[in-house]
């Protein structure tokens, strides 16, 4: 196993954008007014490995995030590196990351589909600390009266995600 996170930053329509990996897979991305330091900052504090910048690493997902933002990538084939969530964390994001482009899911059917039906909270906890959004789309994951929750980044953001993704007013599960 190494002891190396690689990172690269880039400008986006949604702001800066700041995305880590590991061997195994992307393991942090960031956008929305962050900056270099304090993205460097929020991995030392994640990881506890050498950090590097190597834009040439991280080439594709930073191709395939921009063409996301640019509404031209529907689904994410990258692998991912979630090991800094917990068992149930990474379930919950698992599960998120089915939900199809376009398409929105409440917690409660998270929840539901985990096998966790009363955990609708705990998974509303979990998707607020999903570590590669958009990448795992939590995004489309909103309240089941339709009301859109929260959103890591800031609700302005995920109404623009979501905007991108041809979902807009009336928010209807």
């Amino acid at each position: 196993m190494t002891d190396k996170v690689y990172y690269s930053g880039f400008d986006s329509p949604f702001g800066p954008v700041f995305v880590a990996s590991t061997p195994k897979g992307v393991c942090l991305v960031s956008f929305s007014k962050i900056t270099e330091t304090k993205f460097l900052s929020l991995l030392r504090r994640r990881f506890q490995k050498d950090i590097i910048r190597n834009d040439k690493v991280l080439a594709n997902v930073k191709k395939g995030l921009l063409d996301y933002f640019n509404g031209h990538l529907v689904r994410f084939k990258v692998p991912l590196d979630l090991s800094i969530g917990t068992q149930f964390q990474r379930k919950v994001w698992h599960k998120v990351r089915e939900i199809p482009y376009g398409e929105l899911r409440s917690y409660k059917w998270v929840a539901r589909s985990i096998g966790r039906a009363h955990a609708s909270r705990a998974v509303g906890n979990a998707v607020g600390r999903n570590p590669v959004a958009p990448i795992v789309p939590c995004h489309r994951v909103i309240c089941s009266d339709g009301t859109l929750g929260g959103y890591s980044s800031g609700i302005a953001i995920k109404k623009r995600l979501l905007g991108l993704e041809g979902i807009s007013g009336d928010l209807l599960i």
